[in-house]
Order: structure tokens, then C-alpha cells, then sequence
């Protein structure tokens, strides 16, 4: 016996569903492509939305959060993204002494010989870009460290904070 709900019921259990867990608001991005959005029925600063973009100094796809209200990316975090990929050699060399330094306290003598290599970015958060400096993330995954993450925290191209998580 085959059980079939009806298209009256399937609507009804949609409409509730998405009552209680709000509805999945989706858009097509002329820059970032598709992107889903994150956040409650009441807007918030913690609102942004997600997505995946080919980034150019890698040439592979990256995933990025992006802060943002429904509306979606602003010009500004549009211009400092393609920014962030203008100066990539600046953001890596600021990043490398911050890794080593970190990565030393449990590996002696670690050195990075080539970033490019070593680490592959797989993650990107940025800010609403509406004040200066810009306070951003991005996130590496290495083959030094296979089961770990290395979330670094930016002040526009300046390497603050590390977090190795894993």
C-alpha cells in the first residue's frame, strides 16, 4: 500500500514548516553567484549570508560569509573582496610570522617555505565594511597540519589574532 499525501496537506506542512523555522531566502548575486541567507525573522546584526566563489589567487572555490541584512552584499564588501584577491602576497606575508609563531610553540624550528603551497584558503567572513579598519577573517586548511584549521583574524591587511581549530 502506497501512502500519498495530498497537495492541500504537503502546502499546509510547508506553511507550517517554514513558520516555525522561517522560510529559506535565496538570491542570485550578479557578483557572488547564489547565496542563501542566515537570519532571523527579525533583522539583526548577526544576519549574513553564505555562499561559494572561485577565488582568484587559489583558482578554486572558497566559501565565504558575508554580514550582511536581506538586501545582500553592499558595494563596499564587493570592492573589499576583490581587494582582498588585488593583495593576497600582502595578506600572506603579514599572515606567515603569526603561523610560525604559533605553530613553533608545539613544532621547533616551523617555517613556511611557500604559503602558496602550504596553506589553501577555504573560508572567508567579512564584515559590513562600513567603518574603518576592517576587521576580517579568513581561514586556512595545510598539509602540515591535515586535521586543523587556521582562522586567522585581519585589521584590513594586517595579521592580528590566530585560532587553530582542530
Amino acid at each position: 500500500m502506497e501512502f500519498r499525501l495530498s497537495d492541500q496537506i504537503k502546502q499546509l506542512l510547508m506553511g507550517l514548516f517554514d513558520s516555525i523555522f522561517g522560510k529559506t531566502h535565496k538570491i542570485d548575486h550578479d557578483f557572488f553567484g547564489k547565496m542563501i541567507f542566515v537570519g532571523s525573522k527579525v533583522p539583526g546584526f548577526s544576519d549574513y549570508f553564505e555562499c561559494r566563489r572561485l577565488f582568484k589567487p587559489s583558482n578554486k572555490f572558497i566559501e565565504i560569509g558575508i554580514d550582511s541584512d536581506i538586501s545582500g552584499p553592499t558595494e563596499k564588501q564587493i570592492n573589499f573582496y576583490k581587494s582582498i584577491e588585488d593583495n593576497y602576497s600582502i595578506i600572506t606575508n603579514a599572515i606567515t610570522p603569526l603561523i610560525e609563531e604559533e605553530v613553533g610553540n608545539w613544532k621547533y624550528f616551523f617555517t613556511i617555505f611557500d604559503f602558496n603551497n602550504e596553506f589553501k584558503p577555504v573560508y572567508l567572513r567579512l564584515p559590513r565594511c562600513e567603518s574603518k579598519p576592517i576587521i576580517w577573517e579568513i581561514a586556512f586548511e595545510s598539509d602540515h597540519e591535515p586535521n586543523h584549521t587556521f582562522n586567522i583574524t585581519m585589521k584590513d591587511f594586517e595579521a592580528k589574532e590566530i585560532f587553530i581549530d582542530g
